[in-house]
């Protein structure tokens, strides 16, 4: 069974979003720490623990990752946010995982870019 990142980074990839340059897992590497010019996404796990309790042990696991998308501070005049991460929301729940929380877009006031942070969980038999 692959990570839970690694499972949400397959299902990204298969997406081909266009308006997503890079996806990282974990962390942001430090030279990209001060890019603007990319939209990227970050993947960290948030839940890995036990599920499907039964007869003293346990038959799955709870898998969460939190998504995070940083957006270049200069989106094309025609993109809208809010769509395309709906259609990331509905693709997520498609592939069985569970949308927990959407959390409200922030601006950076040094960089001017907008972020949205997205929680995601998913139970698998093990």
């Amino acid at each position: 069974m692959l990570l839970p990142v690694s499972q949400v980074s397959s299902l990204v990839d298969s997406l081909n979003l266009t308006w997503v340059d890079k996806v990282y897992l974990n962390a942001i590497p430090n030279d990209d720490l001060d890019n603007t010019t990319s939209t990227v996404m970050l993947l960290q796990e948030t839940d890995s623990s036990p599920a499907y309790l039964a007869n003293n042990t346990f038959k799955g696991l709870a898998m969460g990752v939190e998504v995070q998308i940083f957006y270049k501070a200069d989106l094309a005049d025609d993109f809208n946010p809010l769509e395309a991460e709906i259609a990331l929301m509905k693709s997520f729940k498609a592939a069985g995982w569970l949308i927990v929380s959407s959390q409200h877009h922030t601006t950076d006031p040094d960089t001017n870019q907008v972020t949205k942070t997205i929680y995601v969980t998913k139970n698998e038999m093990i």
